[in-house]
């Protein structure tokens, strides 16, 4: 129980917790120093983008096991080109540095505007990328 306080303490101090917005050049020290990333790629005047921020702003509260983040797609082209981004938004759960799943568009979480925010839980946590919370 100790061990899981302190690094809970070290996930928070690591920008754990919360939802925050990187640039280009704090892309690859975001993915890489810790384990496990969301990143969100979005544009600023889709409204999709802002549904999907708004469902990882409550889900990062919960799992501070994994870092979340997003960046403007239009200002990361390099990031955008090198993951082959295509639709937006996409989700890319990374694992030490390295891209291991994504999610593109609203297809898997029941492919409407208006899903709950516990089937884009389930999927982070069916990759792996998040814990399940037991009860």
């Amino acid at each position: 129980m100790k061990l899981q306080q302190m690094d809970h303490l070290k996930n928070m101090q690591n920008g754990h917790g919360r939802y925050t917005e990187i640039v280009e050049e704090e892309f690859l020290p975001a993915v890489t120093k810790t384990k496990f990333v969301v990143v969100h790629f979005y544009h600023n005047d889709f409204e999709r983008c802002k549904i999907m921020d708004m469902h990882l702003d409550k889900i990062c509260k919960q799992h501070t096991e994994t870092k979340f983040v997003k960046i403007n797609s239009e200002k990361c082209p390099f990031f955008v080109a090198k993951l082959q981004i295509q639709t937006l938004p996409t989700v890319i759960c990374f694992m030490d540095g390295v891209a291991f799943d994504r999610i593109v568009g609203f297809d898997e979480p029941g492919g409407v505007d208006e899903f709950p925010t516990l089937l884009l839980t389930r999927k982070l946590v069916k990759t792996g990328c998040i814990k399940a919370i037991s009860k």
